[in-house]
């Protein structure tokens, strides 16, 4: 398991530069994926992140950080 952390707030989601979306959210919404089963039907679960937030996903939506 990757323990990649939520980009601070101050990270772009989409890379202006490029016009695609950065590294740092790539690598987390990756991470979020492959955590719930990368599309294996387990869409649903809780799980943290590295500095102790915990992300909440129903049906493959994330519905909260806290």
């Amino acid at each position: 398991m990757n323990p990649t952390q939520i980009p601070a707030p101050r990270v772009p989601v989409v890379d202006p530069a490029t016009g695609l979306m950065s590294r740092e959210w790539f690598r987390f919404l990756n991470n979020v994926y492959e955590q719930l089963g990368a599309g294996t039907g387990a869409a649903s679960g809780t799980f943290t992140t590295t500095d102790s937030k915990t992300v909440t996903v129903v049906n493959g939506i994330i519905t909260g950080i806290v």
